[in-house]
C-alpha cells in the first residue's frame, strides 16, 4: 500500500483543480435561432432597388429591406392615412435593425436616404432665402405695430381697430430640415414645429440615440411616451416653463434605428420600454451577418436603373408634398393635409381574416409577443399603405395585392419578434452576470491566476456592481451556472480573503 497518494495533493491544490471535476457551465441565456430570410418579394415597388443593393453593397437582407421601407415611409407618411370603419391608421413606420459593427449599416442608410438628403439640401437652401425675406417682413410689421401703439393721438378703440387691420405677424417659414439622427424629444418636437411636418429619425449608429441624452435615466420615460404618441399620430401637446404651450396637429415621424446587439439588448430587455408599448410599435429584425462573403463589386449602385427609378419616384413624392406644404400659408397651424385611403372590399376581407387569425393565437403561440401581436394587423395596414402610395401616390384605395404584401411583411417581423424574445429580451441580472464574467476572465488572465476575491469585483469590476451586496448577488448567478465556485481560507496576492472564488477551467483554461 502506498504511503503517499499524489492525487490527494493535486485535488486539494487551490489552483490546480482537475478540469474533469468541474461541471460544464450552463449558458446564462439562450442565443437566438437563425432568422428567416427577409421577404424581398413583398416589397413591391421597392423590390428591385433592394435586390440591387444586396448585390452591390452586400449587407444583410433585413437591414436593406428595412432601410428602404423606412425611406418610403418617410416620403409617404405625409400623403394619407389608411381608414377602415371609422378607424385611422397613419403611415409612419418605426423600425429597429440589429447588426454588428462592420455590417455596412451606414452604407445602406446612405443609399436609401440619399434622395431625401438631396431634397432636404435644396429645400433648406431655398428656405434660407425665404427666412431672410421673412426677417424683413417681420421687422416692418413690428415697426408698424410699435408705431400704432405709441400713437398718442389714437384712443384705445382706434388702436384696436388699427392693430386688427395690421393683422397677425407674417408666419415664419419652414426651415426645410426633415432628417435627424440624435434628437432630444424637445428637439424633435421643435423640428416638427418649424422644420418640416413630416420628418425621419434615421440613425445607422442607433447607440448614439439609445445611449444618448434623450434615453438617459431621467429622460427615458418622457422620450418613450413621446415617441409612442408620435407613432399613434396624436396631436403633439407640450407645456414647458419658458416656452409656453405647444399644440401641433397632423405631424408625422418615421423612424429607423440600426443598433449593435449589446445596445439592442438594453432596449429590448428594458421593462419601461416594454411597459410603455414602444417595442410593440417597432418592427425589429436581427439578420445574419454577411461578413466573409462580400467580394468587391465594381459598380456604382446609383448608376443602376433600379436605383435611379427609386430615387426619381422618391424625389417626385417629396416634391409634391413640398408644394402642398409651402403653398398653404396655414400649414404650420393645420399641419399635413392627409387624405383618407380606404380598403377595397377584397383587401378588407383578407385583412379581417389576418386580424382574426392573429387574435385567436394571442393566448397561445403569440403569447410571448402579446403586445406586438395585438398591433400586427395595424402594422400590416401601415406597410400596405406605404408600398401602395410609393407605387402610386394617387392610389384611391388599398387593393388586395398591397394588403397581401403588408401581411407578409408583418408576419416576418412577428416571426422575428418570437425568435428574438428569448435571445434579446434578457433579464438585466443575467446581462450583468455576463458582463461580470467577461471582466473576471480578463482580470484573472491579466493577473495570471484563477482565483479572485469579492472586493476586486465591486471596486474594479463593471459599473453595475459597485457594492458588496450587488457583487455577491451576481456572483451567486455565476455559481449557479457553474462558471465559478466559492473557496475558503485562500490567500490572494499575499492577503487572506474571506470571500474568494475560483474560475472554472472551462471558462479560463489557459491560466
Amino acid at each position: 500500500m502506498l504511503d503517499y497518494n499524489p492525487f490527494t495533493d493535486l485535488l486539494e491544490a487551490p489552483e490546480a483543480t482537475i478540469e474533469a471535476l468541474w461541471p460544464e457551465p450552463l449558458p446564462l441565456y439562450r442565443d437566438p435561432e437563425a432568422p428567416e430570410l427577409f421577404p424581398l418579394g413583398a416589397l413591391g415597388p421597392l423590390e428591385a432597388v433592394a435586390r440591387e443593393t444586396l448585390r452591390v453593397v452586400q449587407a444583410p437582407n433585413a437591414l436593406v429591406g428595412a432601410s428602404f421601407l423606412a425611406a418610403a415611409s418617410m416620403a409617404t407618411q405625409g400623403l394619407a392615412n389608411v381608414v377602415l370603419d371609422g378607424r385611422t391608421y397613419p403611415l409612419n413606420l418605426y423600425l429597429l435593425t440589429i447588426a454588428e459593427s462592420g455590417e455596412r449599416k451606414s452604407a445602406v442608410d446612405e443609399v436609401a436616404t440619399a434622395p431625401i438628403r438631396e431634397r432636404q439640401k435644396a429645400l433648406h437652401l431655398a428656405q434660407q432665402e425665404e427666412y431672410t425675406r421673412w426677417q424683413g417682413q417681420m421687422a416692418v410689421w413690428e415697426a408698424e405695430r410699435k408705431r400704432l401703439l405709441a400713437d398718442k393721438r389714437k384712443g384705445r378703440a382706434e388702436k384696436d381697430a388699427a392693430l386688427e387691420e395690421l393683422g397677425p405677424p407674417p408666419p415664419e417659414p419652414w426651415s426645410g430640415i426633415m432628417l435627424t439622427g440624435e434628437p432630444t424629444l424637445e428637439g424633435l418636437v421643435k423640428l416638427l414645429a418649424v422644420g418640416w411636418p413630416a420628418v425621419g429619425l434615421f440613425s445607422s449608429e442607433g447607440g448614439s440615440f439609445l445611449g444618448g441624452y434623450a434615453m438617459a435615466r431621467d429622460h427615458r420615460l418622457r422620450t418613450i411616451a413621446g415617441l409612442s404618441e408620435l407613432w399613434d399620430g396624436r396631436p403633439i401637446d407640450r407645456v414647458r416653463a419658458g416656452d409656453g404651450a405647444t399644440l401641433l396637429f397632423n405631424r408625422r415621424l418615421a423612424l429607423h434605428l440600426m443598433a449593435q446587439p449589446e445596445v439592442a439588448r438594453t432596449l429590448l430587455s428594458d421593462p419601461l420600454a416594454q411597459g410603455q408599448g414602444i417595442l410593440a410599435r417597432m418592427l425589429t429584425a436581427a439578420p445574419l451577418s454577411t461578413a466573409g462573403g462580400r467580394y468587391y463589386v465594381a459598380e456604382d449602385i446609383a448608376e443602376t436603373p433600379a436605383y435611379q427609378a427609386y430615387a426619381a419616384r422618391l424625389a417626385n413624392i417629396l416634391e409634391a408634398l413640398k408644394r402642398r406644404v409651402l403653398d398653404d400659408p396655414e400649414s404650420k397651424k393645420r399641419g399635413l393635409e392627409l387624405r383618407p385611403l380606404p380598403l377595397h372590399s377584397e383587401a378588407k376581407r383578407l385583412w379581417t381574416a389576418f386580424h382574426d387569425h392573429v387574435e385567436r393565437n394571442i393566448p397561445g403561440d403569440l403569447a410571448p409577443i402579446r403586445a406586438l401581436a395585438s398591433k400586427l394587423p395595424e402594422h400590416a395596414l401601415r406597410l400596405a399603405g406605404v408600398l401602395a402610395l410609393f407605387s402610386n401616390p394617387e392610389a384611391p384605395q388599398l387593393n388586395r395585392e398591397a394588403v397581401e404584401r403588408g401581411i407578409v411583411l408583418a408576419q416576418f417581423y412577428g416571426a422575428e419578434a418570437l425568435r428574438l424574445v428569448g435571445g434579446y429580451r434578457i433579464p438585466r441580472e443575467l446581462l450583468l452576470a455576463g458582463e461580470v464574467l467577461a471582466w473576471v476572465v480578463e482580470h484573472c488572465k491579466a493577473k495570471g491566476r484563477r482565483v479572485f476575491h469579492l472586493a476586486e469585483v465591486y471596486q474594479f469590476g463593471p459599473a453595475g456592481v459597485r457594492s458588496a451586496a450587488k457583487a455577491r448577488e451576481v456572483l451567486r448567478i455565476l455559481e449557479a451556472h457553474h462558471y465559478i465556485a466559492p473557496r475558503t481560507g485562500f490567500e490572494v496576492e499575499g492577503a487572506k480573503r474571506s470571500e474568494v472564488w475560483e474560475v472554472s477551467p472551462h471558462a479560463l483554461p489557459q491560466v
